[in-house]
């Protein structure tokens, strides 16, 4: 989805939609049940964390599964007033035509979406695992025209919390001497190339290693059969004078709302040392294979605190007093009980991705349909 350009007449308030994506913008962590739940236990766990809506998904075996459907409040007092609660399922009560948007999204974007559907909420949905990764209001888009900051959360779970914010940067024209003596002077590795806002390539130090090396003569007739014909990228950047010339291009990036799970996978995966971070398609940090590294390296107290905020509460929205998280040397253990199959398998796939967790060791249980957890008969005594 693309974002609109703003003009000099947009006003202030319509110009912080298209400036905030939906990643920021968005409550972090969905609620989600299998689609066999009873309403009851829907009704249960919206009253448990306030919510207004719940995502039912479709189990498609392990760890596999997509969205269904999406049941507000204002859809289960429907329900209520015509049917008994114990009747219904999840998938059989969910609203069909889900709206989604992705966490790159601006929220004009997923305002524009609320208004032409008619609906409150929007799903903000991971394009790579097609799978829930929070919700949208028109709450969370009236807090975004009111001018309050987005924040994000403390830790290193994800890109925008390790990165470096202050990045240094070149302009297509400037002399691949002057590059060298930046990265140089300041110690580092690689610079983005840009160009009006836009990153184009990196010059690294692989880059100017290379124009240094110049040339390779073949050393015998027999050698110069089995080498390879110089590509003419090859060419080109042994002639650079500038970075625009010397640079790796297109360049590899990361948006800032991804985790660092993802940023290790794409540098493995692309064979990078580090990735300009995009927000909206503006470069504002960089993440190094060095930022990787240090996450990784942190104490047992700190994963702890991540494993706690960023994946039990804020990406499942389960309170840290349900499950024991217990983390040494990297090895985490997860003791509780959860309210579905799905969540045990959910919580120790994302916990595994957490940096610096070596291992993790579940022993999440499922509660029994019907047991009702212990904080239901606090906030209903006489039911």
């Amino acid at each position: 989805m693309t974002t609109p350009t703003t003009t000099a007449h947009t006003r202030p308030g319509e110009a912080r939609l298209y400036q905030v994506s939906a990643g920021e913008a968005m409550h972090r962590g969905v609620l989600c049940v299998p689609l066999h739940t009873p309403l009851t236990k829907v009704a249960q766990m919206m009253a448990r964390y306030g919510v207004h809506c719940i995502v039912a998904l479709d189990e498609r075996g392990e760890y596999q599964a997509r969205v269904w459907g999406l049941i507000p409040a204002a859809e289960l007092i429907r329900i209520a007033t015509k049917d008994e609660l114990e009747n219904r399922t999840a998938g059989a009560s969910a609203t069909s035509g889900v709206v989604t948007v992705e966490p790159a999204d601006s929220v004009y974007d997923a305002a524009r979406l609320m208004a032409e559907n008619e609906v409150d909420h929007v799903i903000v949905v991971d394009p790579v695992s097609n799978r829930p990764v929070g919700i949208l209001s028109t709450l969370d888009v009236a807090r975004v025209l009111a001018g309050e900051p987005t924040r994000t959360p403390r830790g290193a779970f994800h890109v925008a919390q390790i990165m470096t914010r202050n990045v240094l940067t070149v302009r297509p024209e400037t002399p691949l001497r002057d590059v060298a003596r930046l990265m140089t002077d300041h110690g580092i590795s690689g610079v983005p190339v840009v160009e009006q806002g836009s990153v184009l390539g990196i010059v690294s130090e692989g880059d100017i290693v290379a124009k240094e090396r110049g040339p390779v003569a073949p050393r015998s007739r027999i050698s110069r059969w089995f080498k390879r014909a110089p590509s003419s990228a090859d060419s080109d950047r042994l002639e650079a004078r500038t970075a625009g010339q010397a640079m790796t291009a297109p360049a590899i990036t990361i948006e800032s709302w991804r985790t660092a799970a993802d940023a290790a996978a794409l540098m493995l995966d692309r064979r990078v040392h580090r990735l300009p971070v995009l927000k909206d398609g503006t470069l504002v940090g960089i993440v190094t294979r060095a930022d990787l590294v240090s996450a990784f390296a942190r104490s047992d107290e700190e994963i702890a605190l991540d494993i706690r905020e960023d994946v039990l509460l804020r990406s499942f929205w389960i309170t840290p007093g349900e499950v024991d998280v217990s983390v040494r040397n990297g090895e985490v253990t997860l003791k509780g009980i959860l309210e579905s199959d799905l969540l045990t398998q959910l919580v120790p796939e994302t916990v595994q991705r957490v940096p610096g967790v070596v291992r993790v060791k579940s022993q999440l249980g499922v509660r029994p349909v019907d047991e009702p957890p212990a904080y239901f008969e606090q906030l209903f005594p006489n039911t």
